[in-house]
C-alpha cells in the first residue's frame, strides 16, 4: 500500500510547485494588441480625430477660390450722346477672378473648435489605452484559468489513479474472500464520478482555449504551473487610480470637450473680421466695353449676426446640459470607481486569509490519510475510512487551487481598475 500512496501524494506536492515569471503572459498579451480588431478599429478612430484637429485648425488659413463666368445680355441698356449710340454694357460679358477671405478675429471660435478636437483626439487615444486594458485582463483570465483547470485536472488524475488502484487491492481481496463486491461497487461509483468532474475540467479547458484564441490568435496554453500574477506594489493604490484609471480618465476628457463645445457655442454670439480682396480680368468696362481688363479689390469685412430665430441661445443650453450631464457622469464613475476598488480589495483580503487556512487543513489532511493508511493495512480501518480520508484531501486540494485562482482573478481586476500597465513592465 506504501507503494500505492506516496507517488499520488508527490503528485498532488507539484501541483504546487514555485510560480515561475509572466514572460509568457506578457508575449501573449502583446500578441492580442495587433490581433484583436477592437483595438484596430478604435486606432482607427484616433486617426480620425487626428485629422480633425488638423481640419479646425485649417480656420486660421485663408480660403482662396477661382470663378469663370460668362453671361449673354440682351437687349442692352443705351444711350444717345451727341448723336452717338452709348452702350452700358455688351453682349459678351466675361468675367475671370480669384478671391480671397483671410479671417484676422473671430472671437476664439477656431481656438474652440480647436481645443475640443484635441480633448476627442486624447479621448480616442485613452480608448485605446483602455481596450488594450480590457484585451489584457481577458487575456490574463483566460490565462489563469487554463491554468486553474491543468492543476485541477491534474488533481482528478491522481483522484482516479489512487481510486483504481484501491479497485485492484479491493478486487483482489474479494477472490480471498477477504472483502465485498460492494466494496469494489463503491470505488466504481467514485471512479465515475471523479471521471464526470475529470471530463467537465476538460470541457471547461477546450473553451478557454477558444476564448485565447479569439483575443490572441493562437491557442497556446500555459507552461507555468503557478498563479504568478504580480500584487500591486505601491502603497496607495486609491491615488494610483484616480490619476490612471481608464474610465476616469476618459469622464475628465469628456466633460473638457463638453466645456470646449459650450465655449463654442457662446463664441457663435460674436462677429468675424475678415480680410477680402481679389483680382482677374472682366470686360464691361467704358468707354471700350468689349476689351478683357485686369482689375482687383482689397477691403475688410465684419459679419455680425443680428437674428436667428434663437438658435444660438438653444445651442448653448444644450452645451450647458451636455457640461452638467458630464459633471454628474464623473462623479457616477468616481463612485463606481471607489466601490469596485473596495470590493476587489475584499476579495484579495478574503481569498489570502483563505489561502492561508487551508495550509494547514492540507497539512492535517495528509497526516489523517497517512493514518488511514496505517491502520487500514493493520485491519483497524475500514476501506470506507480510507477512502474518506483520501476524498477529504482531494476537496481540500482543489479548494486550495480555487483559492488560488480566485486571487489571482482579484489581482488581474484590480490591475484594470488601477490603469495598471503590467504587460509593459
Amino acid at each position: 500500500m506504501k507503494k500505492i500512496f506516496l507517488p499520488i501524494l508527490f503528485l498532488l506536492t507539484v501541483a504546487f510547485a514555485k510560480a515561475q515569471t509572466t514572460t509568457e503572459l506578457k508575449t501573449l498579451i502583446t500578441q492580442s494588441f495587433t490581433y484583436f480588431p477592437r483595438i484596430q478599429e478604435l486606432q482607427k478612430n484616433a486617426e480620425t480625430a487626428d485629422l480633425r484637429v488638423g481640419l479646425n485648425r485649417s480656420n486660421y488659413y485663408p480660403v482662396i477660390s477661382g470663378a469663370a463666368s460668362y453671361t449673354y445680355v440682351t437687349p442692352l441698356s443705351t444711350a444717345n450722346f451727341f448723336g452717338n449710340e452709348v452702350k452700358f454694357q455688351p453682349n459678351n460679358n466675361y468675367n475671370f477672378n480669384i478671391s480671397l477671405t483671410q479671417p484676422i478675429w473671430d472671437f476664439g471660435k477656431t481656438n474652440a473648435l480647436i481645443a475640443k478636437s484635441k480633448a476627442e483626439l486624447l479621448s480616442a487615444t485613452t480608448n485605446i489605452e483602455q481596450a488594450k486594458a480590457q484585451v489584457a485582463s481577458q487575456v490574463a483570465n483566460v490565462y489563469y484559468s487554463m491554468v486553474y483547470l491543468k492543476k485541477a485536472i491534474a488533481v482528478e488524475d491522481s483522484i482516479l489513479a489512487f481510486l483504481r488502484a484501491n479497485k485492484a487491492i479491493v478486487e483482489s481481496r474479494i477472490k480471498r474472500g477477504d472483502a465485498l463486491q460492494i466494496d469494489a461497487t463503491n470505488i466504481q461509483s467514485n471512479i465515475d464520478l471523479e471521471e464526470n468532474h475529470k471530463v467537465d475540467f476538460l470541457n471547461l479547458l477546450q473553451k478557454q482555449k477558444a476564448l485565447m484564441e479569439y483575443s490572441t490568435g493562437t491557442t497556446t496554453e500555459p507552461t507555468v504551473s503557478s498563479f504568478d500574477f504580480p500584487a500591486f506594489a505601491e502603497a496607495q493604490p486609491a491615488d494610483y487610480a484616480k490619476q490612471n484609471n481608464f474610465d476616469l480618465l476618459l469622464a475628465n476628457q469628456r466633460m473638457l470637450a463638453s466645456e470646449m463645445d459650450l465655449k463654442y457655442a457662446q463664441s457663435n454670439r460674436l462677429p468675424i473680421f475678415s480680410l477680402v480682396g481679389g483680382t482677374g480680368y472682366k470686360n464691361g468696362y467704358q468707354p471700350s466695353i468689349e476689351p478683357l481688363i485686369f482689375n482687383y479689390l482689397v477691403g475688410v469685412s465684419l459679419s455680425v449676426p443680428i437674428y436667428n430665430a434663437g438658435k444660438v441661445n438653444q445651442n448653448i443650453r444644450i452645451a450647458q446640459k451636455s457640461v452638467e450631464a458630464n459633471q454628474l457622469a464623473l462623479k457616477t464613475t468616481e463612485n463606481t470607481l471607489r466601490k469596485d476598488l473596495a470590493q476587489v480589495q475584499a476579495d484579495l483580503q478574503s481569498n489570502e486569509e483563505r489561502i492561508k487556512n487551508s495550509d494547514g487543513q492540507v497539512k492535517y489532511a495528509r497526516e489523517a490519510l497517512a493514518l488511514a493508511q496505517s491502520r487500514y493495512k493493520q485491519g483497524v480501518a475500514t476501506h470506507l475510512d480510507l477512502l474518506n480520508a483520501s476524498s477529504n484531501l482531494q476537496r481540500i486540494l482543489l479548494s486550495q487551487i480555487q483559492f488560488q485562482y480566485q486571487l489571482c482573478a482579484a489581482r488581474i481586476e484590480q490591475a484594470r481598475l488601477l490603469g495598471w500597465k503590467y504587460w509593459s513592465e
